[in-house]
């Protein structure tokens, strides 16, 4: 038996990460990241796995999971996708890494388009320019901004010049008065889904997420790492 195994072994832990079957285990060390309302958040995990050798760049895109054990046993989910991963060294028979992990709408801002939309209302758009990212999106509008958009005329000339994807949509919304935040949904291809919303304090609150006061630990590392890239179209 491996004297090391009982270290890492999630059973007892209260972090832990759930990740593709094809993907060797990983064993969260600690973890810090942020989250706002119509805003991308970002989880960084130190994690540690007995596999000194891990794929890199294969991983990245992967649908991960950092799960937070409670006290009535359930879990609380904090999914994204692998954006950047880094090998941090060797510790005996431990390697650690570095992941990062966001929500699926980040792809949108790696990619720089210009084009035309004409005679479309806000969510023809918006569903036109999530179309092209279908292995990981998924969302809807809440009701409130339905009936908010329901008052609003299709643009008859809607340009996006140069933009991210992930730019040009948050100003739409924006423009509309809108916001969006982020839901678990364990069915949808990255493990959450995109809420359109209009009215914020319609939303339920996150019994999960820190105190004002709470201090996470940050780390900062110049190790060499794979992480997906931008393209322009």
């Amino acid at each position: 038996m491996n004297p090391t195994a009982p270290l890492i072994s999630d059973q007892t832990r209260l972090y832990s990460l759930q990740t593709p079957t094809s993907m060797a285990p990983l064993h969260v060390e600690r973890w810090a990241g942020r989250e706002a309302l119509s805003e991308l958040y970002r989880w960084d995990v130190l994690a540690l796995s007995a596999d000194h050798r891990l794929p890199l760049e294969a991983m990245l895109g992967a649908p991960i999971t950092l799960l937070t054990a409670l006290a009535d046993g359930s879990h609380s989910r904090r999914s994204g996708l692998l954006s950047r991963v880094a090998r941090l060294g060797s510790d005996g028979s431990l390697t650690r890494y570095h992941l990062t992990l966001v929500p699926w709408l980040w792809v949108l801002s790696q990619s720089f388009r210009s084009r035309v939309f004409q005679d479309s209302t806000v969510q023809q758009i918006v569903s036109q320019v999530f179309a092209g990212y279908e292995a990981y999106a998924r969302w809807r509008f809440t009701l409130d901004a339905d009936q908010l958009l329901s008052h609003v005329r299709p643009r008859s000339y809607c340009v996006q010049y140069r933009e991210t994807d992930f730019d040009f949509v948050q100003r739409l919304l924006a423009e509309e008065g809108l916001g969006y935040c982020f839901v678990e949904d364990p069915q949808a291809p990255a493990g959450h889904c995109l809420v359109i919303f209009g009215q914020s304090p319609g939303l339920p609150e996150d019994l999960t997420s820190a105190s004002a006061t709470s201090a996470p630990t940050r780390w900062r590392s110049k190790t060499p790492c794979s992480s997906w890239a931008s393209s322009i179209a």
